[in-house]
């Protein structure tokens, strides 16, 4: 039996919610869609998003309209304190019935979402905002054959992000690659 994929995406944002409590890391709505988008991009989790870059790095508007949607089912709440946003796990009867449907995906991608969250869960939106950039400009370039080193990488991110420096930018390719998370040949 095929999941339902409103379901899969909804079952996946809960899931995330879920392994950050359990952690006891905050989860804000920037941190969230990247930490979506780490777990289907980089991990090829097929949640069902469709991606692009935008102001803070990679975004999809479905992810937040399905939060808005989990919210108004009582599935996620959201706390704000200081101006910051907490997303904790809401009801466990729509959570229990939500799970059930989505059963065997989650099942299959659990160890997945534990990882990305057990990687990237404690890491602030800003620096998961230029991790995940690096990651979609990288793969973009590939996709489209287009020859690039990485301070060229660099270069085109600290345009479209001034707040981040060319060298900032090339310190996190360098983690990224160590982690496996992006692959460049340096010529």
């Amino acid at each position: 039996m095929m999941e339902n994929k409103e379901f899969v995406r909804y079952a996946t944002i809960i899931d995330i919610i879920k392994e950050m409590k359990k952690r006891e890391y905050k989860i804000g709505r920037t941190a969230l869609v990247k930490l979506i988008y780490l777990l289907q991009e980089n991990l090829n989790v097929p949640v069902g998003y469709d991606f692009s870059l935008y102001t803070y790095g990679p975004f999809a508007k479905e992810i937040l309209d399905d939060l808005d949607y989990l919210s108004y089912l009582d599935a996620v709440k959201t706390e704000v304190a200081d101006g910051r946003y907490d997303i904790l796990p809401g009801e466990n009867s729509v959570i229990d019935y939500i799970d059930k449907e989505a059963k065997p995906f989650i099942e299959e991608n659990k160890e997945k979402i534990s990882d990305i969250v057990e990687k990237f869960g404690s890491f602030p939106a800003k620096s998961l905002e230029l991790i995940t950039t690096i990651h979609f400009v990288v793969n973009d370039y590939k996709e489209n054959n287009i020859d690039f080193m990485e301070k060229d990488i660099a270069r085109l991110i600290h345009e479209i992000k001034p707040y981040f420096s060319e060298d900032e930018v090339l310190e996190n390719i360098d983690k990224l690659k160590q982690n496996g998370l992006i692959d460049i040949i340096t010529q």
